[in-house]
């Protein structure tokens, strides 16, 4: 078993492309941040006459190896900019392929039916109106479907961020994994149980992409996207341990939560936590682990150290997201008092969550949201080795950064289904 700590972008991006270049008989990438103008790094690949990640997909395509890349969509009316850029990179990407690479850009197969919050409604409106005024021209396929079916917002997200090679090689981190920025954070992983694991749970994403078989979310131009076999599908072990969460669409409001590893073994490790709780996160919105940690404060040698973006975006209504985020960081003020500590780290809002729990670490894309934890596609690594817990201290020796102040804003009752957050 091998895990290894990143903490620097170009680390990241030439931990990636050796990674896919390395690739023998499948490549499987779902990576949120890659896009096909990402420039390559490795000399070894920029001496082939090798310039951006299109090339080298297009290479590894006309090697013959089987390539799947799952492009995860937004929703195409409440984030209109951010879709349509998630079908730039899908079509540049899909453009380049050859022989049988297959490419799918799909969002979470939940469509949110029932919804009586009045905000909602009044946003959804809004939205709708505003797609219409736009040029067809400018449209998604997606959005296009939209203005003959009607509303249908998405209140889930595929998130995980992840590349794995050849069913034993990883590499698994947050939204930044696959740009070009100077900070990414994610691991190496090298184990044939987690890998094993973890092409299970892509199987099951894939699985559930294909099954989202309206024209308008099949983006590729590549080969027709077909089932990945999985005959056996390995557990990984305490020690490295892959925690995912996978929800099925059914009808009404919510998906259904199949698969909740993330909330489970939070909620049982922070609970139990003795010496150090260290979370840098894009947000803590969960009332389960904040009880969890305000319960493991009993331990009087236990100090707490949060960093989080100064503000709250991404959800169904930001500010009362916040509120509940605010109610949650209290909690923990009166329960911890000096013990706790709060920053506001500019780079929590796209880095990859880290929790470092005495001296078990959690790394991947999951947010601490219940969204994230029982609705959308995510995936992170546990592993329980000290030795890799000391190498992530580093992200939080960071006295520079400012002291997080939580607004003292009373959370108002509201339609919204708590999840949303």
């Amino acid at each position: 078993m091998t895990a290894k700590a990143i903490l620097a972008g170009p680390e990241a991006l030439n931990a990636l492309e050796n990674l896919a270049a390395r690739a023998e008989r499948e490549l499987l990438i779902c990576l949120p941040g890659l896009a096909p103008t990402t420039p390559l790094l490795t000399e070894r690949l920029t001496s082939l006459g090798l310039d951006t990640w299109a090339d080298l997909l297009a290479l590894l395509s006309r090697r013959g190896l089987d390539l799947r890349i799952l492009v995860a969509d937004t929703d195409p009316l409440l984030a209109p900019d951010r879709h349509r850029a998630v079908w730039t990179r899908a079509t540049g990407f899909a453009d380049v392929l050859q022989g049988e690479a297959q490419l799918i850009c799909a969002a979470h197969g939940q469509i949110a039916g029932g919804l009586r919050a009045w905000p909602l409604r009044r946003r959804l409106r809004a939205a709708m109106a505003a797609l219409r005024a736009m040029d067809a021209a400018q449209l998604t396929p997606v959005q296009r479907a939209l203005l003959a079916t009607g509303v249908a917002p998405r209140p889930a997200d595929i998130r995980q961020s992840f590349a794995l090679a050849d069913g034993h090689r990883a590499l698994i981190g947050g939204a930044d994994l696959g740009r070009d920025t100077h900070a990414a954070t994610a691991l190496t992983i090298e184990d044939k149980d987690f890998c094993g694991a973890l092409r299970a749970h892509f199987a099951d994403t894939w699985a559930q992409a294909c099954a989202s078989n309206a024209p308008s979310l099949a983006a590729s131009l590549a080969a027709h996207a077909t089932p990945i076999a999985c005959p056996t599908r390995p557990q990984s072990r305490d020690d490295l341990r892959l925690l995912r969460t996978l929800s099925q669409p059914q009808g009404g409001a919510t998906p259904r939560p199949m698969v909740d590893d993330i909330e489970v073994a939070l909620i049982r490790l922070l609970s139990s936590a003795q010496d150090r709780v260290m979370i840098r996160t894009a947000a803590f919105c969960h009332d389960a682990l904040a009880q969890a940690l305000v319960q493991a404060a009993a331990s009087p040698a236990l100090k707490v150290a949060l960093h989080l973006p100064t503000d709250t975006t991404g959800t169904w209504d930001d500010a009362h997201a916040a509120a509940v985020g605010a109610a949650s960081l209290r909690q923990l003020q009166t329960a911890f008092g000096p013990r706790l500590s709060l920053s506001a780290d500019p780079e929590a809002a796209q880095s990859a969550t880290v929790c470092l729990i005495d001296d078990v670490t959690l790394l991947g894309s999951a947010t601490l949201t219940r969204r994230a934890c029982r609705w959308n596609s995510e995936a992170m690594g546990m592993v329980r080795d000290a030795a890799l817990t000391q190498s992530l201290l580093p992200l939080f020796n960071t006295p520079d950064l400012a002291t997080l102040d939580v607004p003292d804003t009373p959370v108002a009752r509201t339609l919204w289904p708590a999840d949303l957050f």
